[in-house]
């Protein structure tokens, strides 16, 4: 069950460190309407850091061209550290689901 969203995940940009795929960068949007467009480009640690307090989803085009609500996004801890994803899995790295990379939607 989704709770208030607060933020929308258009996109996501990973890079491997050391054999674990992080969050490198992803676009978010507030939540304030139907209109997605405004965006900030945030980085992975300011993403985990606003992850305790606010309600991050992913949300994607569908064929239609419209705008569909797709996975929440959860801080998932581990002994290797804090992750983001939206599988609910609990492993080692970041995982947001089937977004475009940043390059690709700029």
């Amino acid at each position: 069950m989704f709770e208030k969203i607060d933020y929308w995940v258009t996109a996501a940009s990973y890079a491997d460190r050391k054999g674990t795929w992080l969050l490198e960068a992803a676009l978010i949007h507030p939540n304030i309407g139907e209109s997605h467009e405004f965006n900030e480009e945030w980085t992975r640690e300011q993403i985990l850091e606003k992850c305790d307090v606010f309600v991050f989803c992913t949300i994607a085009k569908n064929e239609k061209g419209e705008w569909k609500r797709m996975e929440q996004v959860r801080k998932i801890k581990t002994e290797q550290g804090e992750f983001l994803r939206v599988d609910g899995k609990v492993k080692a790295g970041d995982q947001l689901g089937l977004l475009p990379t940043i390059e690709e939607v700029l």
